[in-house]
């Protein structure tokens, strides 16, 4: 049984690397590339796409033979393979769903709709969470078990695709997470899943080879989206005690690290004024590497974190113990906030908006209503005099909002601040200008201007836009004495900054996408 199982692991491993070697070749002719701008993504050049789609066609062939034909295992055509197949249909549609995003970059809200779709699958395939059992007390989800499945399942995907940041990051954590549900699964008697598991630990490493740094491929959204998909599925069926009963706290310690950085993101964005689907460097990945210097290292840390976490959910499985998995998922939590690797500006965040949420209560009655405006504060950094400036510019060019992100080599450099009008409807038609922002040849962040299509069109007099932003470079500069991003280069700096002056304008819908790059000074 044994070496049947180190068989089919290796199969999976050999297609995977034969399947990734060829995705690497294909993806430059068909426009999966993905390229480094200097500020979210750092790599050094060009890098091909697709390597998500090779570890799904790796996986579900193995899987298609391996039920299709007699195995030492027991596994039935008949009795597992509706699971099976539910979970390669998803996988059917989250894999061109991602293929689709690397190539064009959807909007969130239709990936968000893919994502739903693919989720919708698997619960009508018999994927459901009806009641999670923690210490002993059961949770009874009754009528609203399907939305809270679905909720665990969109948000595993989203988990993984927010944590893949550096090159090898999402496979490893994958393998690491996949290899652990699997062990979970032979212990809770679900063999099924325990095979599953292995073929996709198998797939993912194959892949890995083409993705240690410097990575030669990338798995791209359609891969980091799969992990989620498949993870987060074999999770909640690899911890079933009973018919749609999930015992939470082995999960839960499993995803540690995912659901950290993904709860740490949404509430940054949201208390920054900024939209959930908006991109940034504050991630666990960012903060990690800027804290190390290195991309090796970074990912050594957090896949060590990982390991921890999942290593406690195998305890707390084996020994029938919720209370180790919880302890270790907060003892992880606790060290990164002590330490300030990663988590203390949004808990600061949370602080300072519950504060802020307190003091208005009881000023409520005589505190003046500011008319027309909402102001988000600071990331870190004593940033207010040059906000101040840039805000004074809002009459000058009729402008709907206004946005500042600002990256630094630490944690305490970044800057996030967003102004914009209370009146929905004045940007249902807009124009939008993005501006990166360069000092001594460095990208160091970016500046956004909104505006009303009906009123004053700042980019028809890009002369002033140029003076406004070169002004307030220099300022920066005065202020800012650490310039340059980690893990920024001066290809990735040459890429970002741009050559000469270009003016992009592209209709989407009701709105005008203006796009500016100067020429780096």
């Amino acid at each position: 049984m044994i070496l049947a199982s180190l068989s089919l692991f290796f199969l999976a491993f050999v297609a995977s690397l034969i399947l990734t070697g060829l995705a690497r070749l294909a993806a430059p002719r068909i426009g999966l590339i993905d390229r480094p701008d200097g500020f979210h993504k750092l790599h050094p050049r060009p890098t091909p796409l697709g390597g998500g789609l090779a570890v799904f066609l790796a996986t579900a062939g193995v899987m298609g033979a391996l039920l299709a034909v007699p195995n030492p295992w027991g596994l039935e055509r008949y009795r597992d393979w509706p699971a099976v197949l539910a979970l390669l249909l998803a996988g059917a549609v989250i894999v061109p769903l991602g293929l689709v995003d690397d190539r064009v970059r959807l909007r969130g809200q239709h990936k968000l709709l893919g994502q739903l779709l693919a989720a919708s699958i698997l619960v009508g395939g018999g994927i459901s969470i009806d009641r999670v059992e923690v210490f002993g007390w059961t949770i009874e989800f009754g009528p609203f078990a399907v939305l809270f499945t679905l909720f665990w399942l969109v948000g595993a995907i989203n988990a993984v695709n927010l944590l893949d940041g550096i090159d090898g990051l999402a496979a490893v954590v994958g393998i690491i997470l996949s290899g652990t549900v699997g062990v979970m699964a032979a212990i809770t008697g679900h063999p099924e899943v325990a095979i599953l598991a292995l073929v996709f630990t198998g797939s993912l490493l194959g892949f890995l080879c083409f993705n240690l740094p410097p990575a030669s491929i990338f798995l791209g959204d359609a891969g980091s989206m799969l992990i989620g998909l498949v993870v987060g599925t074999m999770a909640i069926r690899g911890s079933l005690k009973g018919p749609g009963t999930v015992l939470l706290a082995a999960p839960l310690a499993l995803w540690t690290i995912p659901i950290l950085d993904s709860l740490a993101a949404v509430l940054r964005r949201k208390l920054t004024g900024r939209s959930i689907y908006a991109r940034d460097r504050g991630h666990i990945h960012h903060r990690v590497l800027a804290k190390l210097g290195s991309g090796r290292k970074a990912l050594a840390a957090i896949a060590a974190c990982c390991a921890f976490t999942s290593a406690a959910a195998l305890c707390s499985v084996f020994l029938k113990n919720d209370l180790i998995a919880l302890l270790s998922s907060l003892a992880i939590v606790f060290i990164l906030l002590a330490t300030g690797i990663f988590g203390r500006n949004e808990f600061l965040l949370v602080s300072d908006s519950l504060c802020g949420a307190a003091r208005s209560l009881t000023r409520l009655l005589s505190m003046p209503i500011r008319a027309g405006r909402t102001e988000a504060g600071p990331q870190g950094g004593q940033w207010d005099v040059l906000w101040a400036g840039l805000v004074e510019s809002v009459d000058e060019f009729g402008l709907q909002g206004i946005s500042l992100d600002l990256v630094g080599r630490t944690e305490e450099h970044g800057y996030s601040v967003t102004w914009q009008r209370p009146s929905p409807d004045d940007l249902q038609r807009c124009w939008r200008m993005e501006l990166p922002l360069v000092i001594r040849d460095e990208p160091v962040g970016r500046l956004t201007l909104i505006g009303n299509r009906n009123g004053t069109t700042a980019y028809q007099d890009i002369e002033r836009v140029q003076n406004l932003v070169e002004a307030f470079e220099a300022r920066l500069a005065a202020l800012w004495p650490q310039l340059r991003p980690p893990g920024c280069n001066r290809e990735a700096s040459a890429v970002a900054a741009g050559v000469g002056l270009l003016l992009c304008q592209a209709d989407q819908g009701d709105s005008t996408r203006v796009v500016v790059r100067k020429q780096p000074k």
